[in-house]
């Protein structure tokens, strides 16, 4: 391993200032574009969440109102989705397997996706 490595030279002296500037720029473009991909999806969920809120603000009002009329409604519908829930649980099963896989094997010499000879006009 340190043949390798010591096979291996650097000459200094072919690094001039064009390949420089090109390094610096290069480096910046992509750490630029990390940087921006990044508070794009940091920013992202934060804009949503803004308009969400503002939302949720104006609903909440009208839901206080439906709620104070509508309290009988809202158990029903609570029951009858526990009910739904638990019937599709229980009634849609399915049966039981055996868990046996049979396989029928048929000696082919050859077949029509392998032979060669079909496929010559």
């Amino acid at each position: 391993m340190l043949a390798i490595l010591s096979a291996i030279s650097f000459d200094v002296s072919k690094i001039d200032s064009n390949v420089i500037t090109i390094f610096i720029i290069g480096f910046s473009v992509v750490f630029g574009a990390l940087i921006g991909i990044y508070a794009f999806f940091y920013f992202l969920p934060k804009i949503f969440n803004f308009n969400s809120d503002k939302n949720k603000v104006k609903k909440s009002k009208k839901e206080v109102v439906i709620e104070d009329k509508s309290v009988g409604d809202e158990n029903s519908e609570i029951f009858a989705a526990i009910a739904m829930a638990l019937h599709l649980h229980f009634e849609d099963m399915h049966d039981e397997e055996s868990m046996v896989l049979t396989m029928d094997i048929q000696e082919r010499l050859t077949s029509p996706w392998s032979s060669k000879i079909i496929n010559i006009n």
